[in-house]
């Protein structure tokens, strides 16, 4: 009788086992292919990742090299020929009827305002400048071209230092980004910016009392028609890492800050 149940017994359990190593080795394959499916599908964003950040940056090296060009054609060529018309000016002045003088004497100062304008913008337009002078340094210089229209404060807390060259220039983009939007789409009357160095994060806020606009609804459209705006300062700030955020509505303003986690910093010294 032991024997016959035995025989029956032994093969069962000996089914089972083989049934639970098999179901075993299925699932462990299925795990595997699982587990390298997402490790395949993660590299392959890794490197879609890498790729974008080289076009970007690619691409943000080519408009540098632009605005260099056109920086050194505004100091070299353009201010020459306002140089000249100041000297025409002044030859033409002693010669010229009292009646006109008062106009030449108008023109002379517009032509003297003109070069200093001029020689501001290529400034602000030279890499190998804003690098030497760094990123705070080139910002207060971009709000002081302001201070004639608008009622412009700065605040400044924590220790100041640098961070790398390139990220204080796309840093430094970016902020003239924002600020051209509120000089041509805000209408607006006084511009307040923060900065905040502290040892783990850079803080930045630029608000305006403008009229505002609608967030998600610019961002849609700058999307929909690929404009340069809106895109061109997010792509900006996924550069350098940086959180960037707008913060705005209908006849209440805008608040544009920029928050870099971690700024990689540079030994460069402060001017």
């Amino acid at each position: 009788m032991q024997t016959a149940i035995d025989t029956i017994v032994i093969p069962i359990i000996i089914s089972t086992i083989l049934v639970l190593i098999f179901s075993g080795a299925v699932i462990y394959a299925l795990f595997s292919y699982q587990r390298k499916k997402f490790r395949h599908h993660q590299e392959l964003l890794e490197i879609r990742e890498a790729n974008t950040q080289a076009l970007l940056q690619s691409r943000l090296a080519i408009q540098e090299q632009t605005l260099d060009h056109i920086s050194k054609e505004l100091h070299a060529n353009i201010s020459h020929l306002v140089s000249l018309i100041n000297i025409n000016l002044s030859e033409i002045l002693p010669q010229s009827p009292m009646s006109q003088r008062e106009n030449i004497i108008e023109t002379k100062s517009l032509a003297k305002q003109l070069m200093t304008e001029l020689k501001n913008l290529s400034a602000s337009l030279n890499t190998d400048h804003i690098i030497h002078i760094g990123f705070v340094k080139a910002l207060e210089n971009e709000l002081n071209r302001l201070v004639k229209k608008y009622e412009v404060v700065t605040t400044k807390n924590g220790e100041e230092y640098r961070m790398l060259p390139e990220h204080e220039i796309i840093l430094f983009r970016l902020c003239q980004e924002v600020l051209n939007n509120v000089v041509n789409y805000a209408n607006a009357t006084r511009i307040a910016t923060s900065l905040t160095f502290a040892p783990d994060y850079f803080l930045l806020t630029i608000a305006d009392n403008g009229v505002g606009f609608n967030v998600e609804e610019a961002l849609h459209l700058s999307a929909e028609k690929q404009s340069t705006g809106l895109l061109n300062m997010k792509e900006r700030a996924a550069v350098i890492k940086s959180e960037f955020t707008i913060s705005s509505q209908n006849g209440e303003g805008t608040i544009v800050t920029i928050h870099i986690p971690h700024p990689e910093k540079s030994k460069l010294p402060l001017l």
